[in-house]
């Protein structure tokens, strides 16, 4: 079977972005961790893996090791809907990704959000990146882009730490340890 990475997941919903990262990379899900009462019932359910909660409670230096990182955090503060309060919004919580990230210090590092960040808040993610020592690459990608009957753009950033090696990038098939990762 072989090695299969490590992820972890931060406001993780219904679970959907980690199922594309999961097929992607070979990943096995270990944690997740979100607040809202629903999303609570859905990964109990639907996946049965344990839910750290609200992520500014959690102890992070006590949560089992992953290479990969997701996070959907929350878009009000930067969408139409939400309106658009960017830094000043109390549901603002990349700080305390920011933080996670530079804890945790995963192998790679994916974030989704609306396209309306790009304009409101997005400039201090990416500093905040080359802060804790990551480079990244973002893109917009559409919903009809991948077979959904709708146009929404969503925001998808990949993150790598700057000193990162390439060839042994878990992008090109290897665990923390340096171990292939073989297809199922």
């Amino acid at each position: 079977m072989g090695v299969r990475v490590k992820l972890g997941s931060l406001c993780s919903g219904y679970g959907g972005l980690d199922m594309a990262v999961e097929a992607y990379f070979n990943a096995e899900t270990v944690w997740m961790c979100d607040n809202d009462k629903y999303a609570s019932i859905v990964i109990k359910e639907r996946w049965g893996l344990p839910n750290l909660g609200n992520l500014k409670e959690v102890d992070w230096s006590k949560v089992e090791p992953i290479d990969i990182l997701t996070a959907g955090y929350p878009c009000q503060p930067f969408s139409n809907a939400g309106l658009r309060k960017g830094l000043n919004d109390e549901r603002h919580i990349w700080p305390s990704i920011k933080e996670i990230i530079s804890q945790l210090r995963p192998n790679i590092v994916i974030l989704e959000n609306v396209r309306g960040h790009l304009t409101i808040g997005f400039k201090e993610v990416l500093q905040d990146l080359t802060e804790i020592g990551y480079d990244a690459q973002w893109s917009i990608v559409r919903a009809s882009d991948v077979g959904a009957p709708h146009r929404r753009e969503r925001l998808f950033v990949l993150a790598q730490p700057s000193d990162s090696d390439c060839e042994r990038s878990i992008i090109r098939g290897q665990d923390q340890e340096g171990n292939q990762r073989k297809s199922q």
